[in-house]
């Protein structure tokens, strides 16, 4: 996320910058300055969303390869069931291991999809988190700009 931490920092700078007294002898926001932090910052948050984007895109690849190595677990365990099922002597015995066999591979496919739905969710919170911050801080940036503005014009 290093275009995520580049932005704060623009931001940081940014809000430095507009966070000046409004005293006689204060110093007045630069305004080039400003207008290049938030040039920096347009080019820095494509980035960020394009971040946010591919975990989006990853996690319907992640439960679909979960859903097939579920189904292949199954599958695998359905025909061992059924080769113990044919040979004569074991066959109860069979029947008992492929029970448990297809009970493990449903457990271990739900646990799987389990771990993987957390796991994208966190991903998705510390997005989102990132991105309302972001925000936050630039709409809070942008009143602070437009104050300034309205004070210089006074």
């Amino acid at each position: 996320m290093k275009d995520g931490n580049e932005a704060l920092e623009i931001l940081e700078t940014l809000r430095e910058e507009l966070n000046t007294s409004h005293g006689l002898f204060s110093k007045k926001p630069d305004v080039a300055l400003c207008c290049d932090l938030c040039d920096k910052l347009a080019r820095v948050l494509p980035g960020s969303l394009e971040e946010a984007e591919y975990v989006k895109q990853r996690r319907k690849e992640i439960l679909s390869n979960a859903d097939v190595a579920a189904k292949n677990t199954i599958r695998a365990a359905e025909e061992k069931a059924d080769k113990l099922a044919n040979e004569s002597e074991v066959v109860r015995k069979a029947q008992s291991a492929a029970k448990q066999i297809i009970e493990n591979a449903y457990a271990q496919c739900d646990n799987l999809i389990l771990r993987t739905k957390a796991h994208l969710d966190n991903l998705f919170k510390e997005t989102e988190q990132f991105l309302l911050s972001t925000l936050s801080v630039v709409r809070t940036n942008r009143e602070e700009l437009r104050s300034a503005l309205t004070d210089d014009k006074n």
